[in-house]
């Protein structure tokens, strides 16, 4: 009984997860209303609600404090402090060499450019959601490069959402007696779920679930955080530098491409290959 109650405690940590987020972009908008009448009555609120929607990345920052403070404290106190800050920092780095990091490159670049073939057939079946996933993307900011972004894109996201998915749900399914697939599907759909729209909640379930993979590959959330940073960036920088300076057949071959690389790159990451084994 109390084993399958991690059940209900992964279910919880979706729920809070997503009062918090929802409820941080609530509160925000509360307190800069009345911020903004303290200010200025009306002129005021409308001066607020401009200076944030014209600072969307401070804004993404802000929702993610509050959530992040909470899960950051519950993973630390449910699977770190438990075991001690050195034995857990050896267990994450035990199966971690240079040449993982390195791997995921490659794999993330060849990720982002699949996940094109994948939002092509959504634009085909659902052309009203693509539109207004786009939408949302040309409103978001994420493509209002400064410091204040690369916290908003780089930092803060891959932290708290792999502590979230990966670090306390995937962990509390396993601790319940799910096998690995099982827990992995049911996180990545969870994931997905997260983002609130069906192009991203589509495409993030996959990445979910090839980040569930390499947390059970190499034991660490570490590989995880790079590789969702590295996601994030190809997938704003990246894709906006490619889409600027190259020719769309280009494009093309580099998005078909992306498959076989993807499923070379998994295969060296599986097998190890390039990693120095211990004891040599």
């Amino acid at each position: 009984m109390k084993k399958a109650s991690n059940y209900g405690i992964a279910a919880l940590v979706f729920i809070i997860t997503m009062v918090l987020i929802n409820g941080a972009g609530i509160l925000l908008v509360i307190g800069a209303s009345v911020i903004g009448l303290v200010i200025g009555g009306s002129a005021g609120v409308d001066l607020v609600y401009d200076f944030m929607m014209n600072h969307l990345n401070l804004y993404s920052c802000l929702i993610y404090v509050i959530p992040g403070t909470v899960f950051l404290l519950w993973y630390y106190f449910a699977f770190i402090e438990p075991q001690g800050l050195g034995r857990f920092v050896d267990a994450q780095t035990a199966r971690l060499s240079p040449v993982c990091f390195i791997w995921l490159v490659p794999l993330t670049f060849a990720v982002q450019h699949a996940a094109s073939l994948l939002m092509g057939v959504i634009a085909v079946i659902a052309p009203s959601a693509m539109e207004n996933y786009t939408e949302l993307v040309e409103t978001s900011g994420l493509n209002e490069y400064s410091p204040v972004w690369v916290a908003a894109t780089l930092i803060l996201p891959p932290l708290v959402e792999e502590t979230i998915f990966r670090g306390l749900i995937l962990q509390y399914l396993r601790r319940a007696g799910a096998c690995f697939i099982v827990a992995n599907l049911i996180q990545s759909v969870l994931f997905g779920i997260f983002h609130m729209n069906l192009v991203q909640g589509i495409y993030t379930s996959v990445f979910g679930f090839l980040l569930g993979y390499l947390v059970w590959r190499y034991q660490s959330l570490l590989v995880l955080m790079a590789m969702h940073a590295l996601f994030n960036f190809f997938g704003t920088v990246v894709i906006d530098f490619e889409s600027r300076f190259f020719p769309d057949f280009f494009l093309g071959l580099v998005i078909m491409a992306s498959v076989p690389l993807l499923i070379i790159v998994l295969v060296m990451m599986h097998f190890g290959i390039g990693e120095k084994k211990k004891g040599k």
